[in-house]
């Protein structure tokens, strides 16, 4: 009686041998051919063939996040994102399906692949048309915020900034936590911070997240970001208080409507973004510092100034609360 397995061969094959059947993409990994491929792409070629996409996707479809040439594999795919051409045919083999798989997985990878693929992430949604993809990535970017590695949320604020820029109505509630991480990070070591600066901007731009970004608990020193040398960061704090204050006024907004969206334990109304803004002592500030730039060099400075001070004036005064 025969026990034995039964060789596997092909029925139309006239020398019977034994067969070992293997995944084409796991000899792939870690051989020369993709050394050669990351070398290509990093030293010397801009533009993704389809071929080097289909190899890139085997790769990473079967690649242990501890592998030697994950990080140089993600690096140049990260950096092919800068050309339209390699985004569009990122997403017709799936590339970019792919890197957004990955990202749950990644929390317990080692920091650096890690970071690379956050930031390949960044680098695809800056094209409009990867917006349905990576909305699937959304709660997992916003997780990273609480990281305590700094690079790591650096990046996660560049992700979410670029994915910010055109916020639907359904997808506030997602974006919600990332408020006061933004207004925790205004202020590092005595700089405004760029990043968070940037993401409040964006924020700001969709007038149903403006209640809740009143709502949030404010930060010391809050117009002094209007008090500064550096004219990137200048332009963009404007831009966040007239964008802030277009809401306010074109939604009539009051404390009564930003009052569930406070945060504070107490429900104390002079802890909020609100009261610092378009309290009596803030809107004093505030109006103070915008005249000031009416006569800035900057064109643009001067011009959102002038527009910040004619619709605070539609803005009715809190006398109190």
């Amino acid at each position: 009686m025969f026990n034995g397995a039964v060789p596997q061969k092909d029925p139309d094959e006239s020398n019977p041998e034994w067969r070992i059947t293997v995944n084409p993409a796991a000899e792939l990994v870690g051989s020369p051919r993709l050394r050669a491929l990351i070398d290509r792409l990093y030293h010397h070629q801009k533009l993704l063939t389809d071929f080097d996409a289909k190899q890139i996707l085997s790769a990473l479809q079967c690649m242990d996040p501890t592998a030697e040439l994950l990080l140089p594999l993600l690096t140049v795919l990260s950096n092919a994102t800068a050309y339209p051409s390699n985004q569009l045919l990122m997403r017709e083999f799936r590339l970019t399906n792919r890197v957004v798989e990955m990202l749950p997985d990644s929390k317990h990878w080692p920091r650096s692949t890690r970071v690379i693929l956050l930031q390949c992430i960044a680098n695809m949604a800056v094209s409009s048309d990867n917006m349905e993809v990576m909305k699937l990535a959304l709660n997992h970017i916003v997780s990273r915020l609480t990281s305590e590695d700094e690079m790591e949320v650096v990046v996660a604020m560049q992700a979410l900034t670029n994915l910010s820029i055109n916020i639907r109505k359904e997808q506030i509630p997602k974006f919600v936590p990332v408020i006061p991480h933004c207004l925790n990070r205004l202020w590092v070591r005595g700089e405004v911070n760029l990043n968070a600066l940037r993401l409040l901007v964006n924020l700001s731009c969709c007038p149903d997240m403006v209640p809740y970004l009143l709502g949030n608990k404010s930060v010391s020193g809050l117009l002094r970001i209007l008090d500064t040398d550096r004219e990137e960061v200048l332009i963009r704090a404007v831009t966040w208080i007239l964008c802030t204050t277009s809401a306010v006024d074109a939604l009539n907004l009051t404390y009564d409507r930003i009052a569930e969206h406070n945060l504070d334990p107490f429900h104390n109304p002079s802890h909020t973004l609100y009261f610092s803004i378009y309290g009596p002592k803030g809107r004093e500030e505030l109006e103070t510092q915008a005249r000031h730039l009416l006569n800035h060099a900057n064109k643009d400075v001067a011009s959102k100034s002038a527009r910040l001070l004619e619709t605070l004036a539609n803005v009715s005064p809190i006398m109190s609360l």
